[in-house]
């Protein structure tokens, strides 16, 4: 049993349900709920009979047809160094900073969300501009230490 992530959104739209409320009347994660719905998780058939009873919909109205390909991956996007002129106002993913950060994707969220440095949250996610992470970079740059030099005189 295959779940059509796709027909399961699409039914919970019609019905008027949050994701929050299917979640609440099948007893799974929101977030797995959300997961299967995008194509990145499968269900039990437990979860499937769950889900279908919420939604009031048959099961096989919530399953991939055998020959039915899945759906392909979304293609990668060209994403330009945040320095260049492309870059300055262009949003990153988290994973996408990732890769000009010190941190992890994951770090880059905790840090956005407890708001250390600059960061955007249109439409409820995460992102950085070009000009955050040159800033966060900036500011995370090590920096020699401005000690005195060493007497170096003959005692």
């Amino acid at each position: 049993m295959t779940p059509n992530g796709t027909a399961i959104r699409a039914i919970r739209v019609v019905r008027r349900m949050s994701l929050r409320e299917l979640a609440r009347l099948t007893g799974l994660d929101r977030g797995h709920l959300s997961r299967l719905e995008r194509g990145m998780a499968g269900a039990s058939e437990a979860s499937l009979h769950r889900i279908a009873l919420a939604l009031e919909a048959p099961v096989d109205d919530l399953l991939r047809a055998e020959g039915d390909p899945a759906p392909p991956p979304p293609p990668g996007r060209q994403v330009p160094a945040p320095g260049t002129p492309e870059g300055e106002l262009f949003h990153y993913t988290p994973e996408e900073a990732a890769r000009w950060l010190p941190w992890s994707a994951s770090w880059i969220r905790r840090k956005a969300r407890l708001r250390e440095f600059p960061h955007n949250r249109g439409g409820g996610h995460i992102t950085l501009t070009g000009r955050d992470i040159e800033e966060i970079s900036t500011l995370t740059a090590v920096r020699p230490e401005h000690a005195e030099p060493p007497d170096q005189s003959p005692a």
